[in-house]
């Protein structure tokens, strides 16, 4: 088996399965990578499968939606994780390699907007997001939206976004940029959680990313997709109802449709101990569940 380099956030994960694997021969090892934007859940639901399955490994590692589905395309893993679908060329190249994607919805996300906890902005429209984030956007400072941001010396905005591999990325330049490229400029971080932490120590400063990774120490953005409407807070009833204007489907796919172990992770994923697992990181469910201490979740809608 060819061992690969993977990130930091998974290392400890990875130790101990690859360990059982190597000596235990009938112990079946799934290799799992892809979207940094459902990391937490991944992490936990590997974890927590595999106490309860002691037959079964789950390696997981992060990497970006692209890179898991790029992945799986070259068959070096089992399931792909994904924040997006895939795109047409990814297909093609798929069939030209073989294989034929099976697409499997585990939940749905939220994509927050984050400032410094002591910037004032109260609301942001897809309009005001085009201007900070799109190329040839109007927003290049705090003070061309009115606002003057405390700590932030020059008032200038520093935008920060995820690397082209993320499917975050993808979905903000298809869904509220209109297919515009980034603005030239804007700092990438590896990982939501980096972009978080990075954000909180900036005051100047803007990110994007799941809302699974929302602190104290950042500030979320309420979001209106239309100035003249009310904005929304992004929350598990604004994913499952839609209310709450960037949420989106969260995808595992795999090379033909799923059988033996994969499909039963896949089915325990989605029963009501993977997906009350989605809930504890602030996903929402694709069915209605029982949690112990939540009582009753309504699904997400596509």
């Amino acid at each position: 088996m060819k061992i690969h380099l993977l990130p930091a956030l998974f290392l400890a994960h990875i130790s101990a399965f690859t360990h059982v694997h190597a000596v235990d021969t009938q112990r079946t090892l799934i290799q799992n990578r892809g979207s940094d934007s459902m990391a937490t859940a991944v992490v936990e639901w590997a974890e927590q499968y595999t106490q309860d399955n002691k037959t079964v490994g789950l390696v997981v590692s992060g990497g970006g939606s692209g890179t898991g589905i790029a992945a799986l395309i070259n068959g070096i893993v089992d399931v792909a994780n994904a924040s997006r679908t895939m795109n047409r060329r990814e297909i093609n190249l798929a069939r030209e390699h073989g294989i034929a994607p099976v697409q499997h919805i585990v939940g749905y996300d939220a994509v927050a907007i984050y400032v410094h906890k002591d910037n004032p902005v109260k609301s942001l429209s897809f309009s005001q997001l085009q201007d900070i984030y799109g190329e040839g956007g109007k927003a290049d400072s705090w003070a061309d939206l009115r606002l003057a941001v405390p700590g932030c010396r020059d008032q200038n905005i520093v935008r920060i976004g995820r690397q082209n591999s993320s499917g975050t990325y993808s979905y903000l330049r298809e869904n509220i940029l209109d297919g515009s490229r980034i603005k030239p400029g804007t700092l990438e971080a590896q990982a939501s959680k980096d972009l978080v932490a990075l954000v909180a120590k900036t005051p100047c400063a803007i990110g994007y990313s799941s809302f699974a990774y929302a602190t104290p120490d950042v500030k979320v953005v309420c979001i209106t997709e239309h100035s003249n409407e009310p904005c929304v807070m992004p929350s598990i009833s604004g994913i499952t109802e839609r209310s709450y204007p960037i949420s989106r489907p969260l995808y595992m796919y795999t090379k033909v449709p799923a059988s033996g172990e994969v499909k039963r992770y896949l089915d325990w994923i989605l029963g009501d101990a993977g997906q009350c697992i989605l809930l504890r990181h602030h996903y929402a469910p694709v069915r209605a569940v029982e949690c112990a201490g939540g009582g009753r979740v309504k699904p997400g809608k596509t």
